[in-house]
């Protein structure tokens, strides 16, 4: 029976709002992420997990720096990690280079204590470097994994897993995905995000110094986080960060121009923008014997409860009658957005 909606009131209780005017901003690195932010808002939370997908379907590139040009681009997660008393920045990067006709990757892990960058404890397959950098000794934990040859269009993906005291580094092909590292740290570890604690799933140049151009790009990235053994999208993300942590940056001439089709940023090459792909919104339309409940982010870890009673389910299958719509996002164990909808429903 086709029904008739009535939309009698729609209270959204933000904890996170749009936030426009980065549209003009010049990004240093491109792709996905949750900043903790959104606009004059904030949020954070810790998971035991951060993943980030992407689809290459082509790729022309180059980067420049204090070198040679090299043609490689980066691809980055990182995050911050809590282990004890200290803080640790951790990377998982996929390395592309185009050599004579063919892709190559490789894979590569690093930790640094942001608490005290002069020493790291960090046990894994790789090793402990130490270098000068801005006056200073900094220690790192660093460890690299050869993968070979890929064709595009290719499936790519990374994943950081914090476990006990140990972080599990993953990296993904076509679907097949490989633990190449553990890394031991002193006390029980956690990933976390939080102003000025971004969580990035970006592109940008090899090495550090190296700023990334490109001249062709067809693509995706998506970011996830895990909670309760399910992942999920940030509530909030933006294109690019203008103050990343990595040394490694992307041109904002030849870069990438991207914009959000449901829980993806789609890539082109073109000019670097730090925009808001999405913030966080619900509504309720009328569908064909009940009601749709239209979520963004699609994928995020929304709860809706009708009548305070929760439904697992977008689409609502409802009698004639008036219903009290409730939609919760929550990131981690906060709630960053709360949407209260009366919604009237006639044969």
């Amino acid at each position: 029976m086709e029904g008739r909606v009535i939309l009698l009131t729609a209270l959204a209780a933000l904890a996170v709002a749009a936030a426009w005017y980065l549209d003009k901003s010049t990004p240093l690195v491109v792709g996905v992420v949750d900043k903790g932010t959104c606009g004059a808002f904030s949020y954070s939370y810790t998971t035991a997990g951060v993943m980030g997908l992407a689809y290459l379907e082509e790729a022309a590139f180059r980067s420049t720096g204090p070198g040679p040009p090299i043609n490689a681009v980066s691809l980055q997660l990182n995050a911050f990690a809590k282990s004890g008393k200290v803080e640790y920045w951790v990377q998982n990067v996929l390395l592309i280079t185009y050599f004579n006709g063919t892709y190559y990757l490789a894979a590569a892990d690093y930790v640094f204590n942001v608490s005290d960058y002069g020493r790291v404890e960090a046990k894994g397959g790789g090793n402990v470097v130490r270098y000068r950098a801005g006056g200073r000794t900094v220690a790192a934990y660093q460890n690299s994994a050869t993968i070979g040859e890929i064709t595009l269009p290719a499936h790519l993906g990374l994943r950081i897993v914090a476990n006990g005291s140990a972080l599990y580094f993953y990296y993904e092909v076509d679907g097949a995905w490989r633990l190449y590292d553990v890394v031991e740290l002193p006390d029980a570890a956690v990933l976390y995000v939080a102003p000025g604690r971004e969580l990035e799933w970006v592109i940008a140049g090899p090495r550090e110094g190296y700023t990334a151009e490109v001249a062709k790009w067809s693509g995706w990235m998506a970011l996830y986080y895990e909670a309760g053994g399910k992942w999920y999208v940030p509530p909030c993300a933006y294109s690019g960060s203008e103050s990343p942590p990595t040394a490694e940056r992307i041109s904002p001439v030849k870069g990438l121009a991207e914009y959000a089709e449901g829980d993806k940023a789609v890539q082109r090459a073109g000019r670097s923008a730090a925009i808001l792909l999405w913030s966080p919104q619900a509504s309720v339309i009328p569908a064909a014997g009940g009601l749709s409940v239209v979520l963004t982010p699609p994928s995020g870890q929304w709860t809706v409860l009708v009548n305070g009673t929760e439904v697992g389910a977008s689409y609502l299958e409802l009698a004639p009658g008036t219903y009290n719509i409730t939609a919760i996002l929550r990131a981690g164990d906060a709630i960053v957005y709360r949407c209260c909808i009366c919604a009237r429903t006639s044969s």
